[in-house]
């Protein structure tokens, strides 16, 4: 016979989990081919991971499904997965389940090979491993992705929109005369400039776009899905808002205005040289034809 200091494994489920009140809980990115080291705070309700635009916790790579778990975070702290009936499944700990209450550390499969960990993280924890994740993919000065970042993009980007069939746009940004700037205000008169674009430009894209720096002065945008008449719109109100904009360097009022280059994926483009080329390309052209302005390579 059981005693009153026993609890059966039901007793055990049915009690809520407790947390310090100074942790919350996060999914973080172990494994994927664009988003490792990615952290996912899950404050209480709810969230679907998948590779679809409405997807709360977007991941991409193969045998994920558009819409593939949910994730509910309750008020006490404690985590739960369903699985959205998923064509590969959703695996915690190696076994494939429907349901399951997360417990600190589990590690989750999704699709063939993202793997995520629930972390009950303090707010040190969490900002010593946002500062690594920042470090590697972006610009310290703009706060957009770096080169490096970018290139590894595009070749995962191309791959995903050919596999699913949807248009990718890609952007190139150029700012005008930015040499006059720095030679006539300062190198520091720059990086305000470069900087506030960054807040500017990163106000314009959404969430599922991704904006680099991929030069001095030149800046690159990513946009998945969209299609060549919907970016071109995107460059136009672009280049209109940063002409809009009052730049300042302490007391100095600064002018700018930006040259951009449109291109979209075509069907026979295998290669990210050609989609990069051909947005170059129409850079190239909206600088000859006087600057301040957008042209397309198609």
């Amino acid at each position: 016979m059981g005693t009153d200091d026993e609890t059966t494994q039901t007793d055990l489920e049915a009690v809520p989990l407790e947390f310090p009140d100074w942790t919350t809980a996060y999914l973080i990115v172990l494994a994927s081919e664009d988003s490792t080291g990615k952290m996912f705070r899950l404050d209480p309700g709810e969230r679907v991971i998948g590779r679809a635009t409405e997807a709360h916790i977007r991941l991409d790579g193969p045998g994920i499904s558009r819409k593939h778990a949910r994730i509910v975070c309750h008020d006490d702290g404690s985590v739960d997965l369903h699985d959205l009936g998923s064509k590969n499944g959703t695996f915690v700990q190696g076994e494939r389940v429907a349901w399951r209450r997360l417990r600190d550390g589990d590690k989750l499969q999704i699709g063939n090979t993202t793997i995520l960990k629930l972390s009950y993280q303090d707010p040190l924890d969490l900002a010593f491993q946002a500062t690594l994740y920042d470090s590697a993919t972006r610009d310290g000065l703009t706060g957009a992705y770096n080169k490096r970042f970018f290139t590894e993009s595009i070749e995962r980007e191309l791959g995903f929109c050919q596999r699913y069939g949807v248009p990718l746009s890609l952007v190139l940004m150029d700012v005008d005369h930015f040499k006059q700037i720095n030679d006539g205000h300062g190198h520091l008169a720059g990086d305000a400039v470069l900087r506030r674009l960054g807040e500017l430009m990163s106000e314009q894209v959404r969430p599922d776009a991704i904006l680099a720096r991929v030069g001095g002065d030149e800046f690159a945008f990513l946009l998945r899905e969209h299609t060549h008449p919907q970016a071109l719109a995107f460059a136009e109100q672009l280049c209109q808002r940063v002409g809009d904009e009052e730049f300042r360097y302490e007391s100095q009022r600064l002018k700018v205005t930006v040259s951009v280059g449109v291109a979209t994926l075509g069907a026979e483009d295998t290669e990210p040289s050609a989609l990069v080329g051909a947005a170059d390309q129409a850079l190239y052209a909206a600088k000859t034809a006087g600057r301040n302005r957008v042209r397309s390579a198609a």
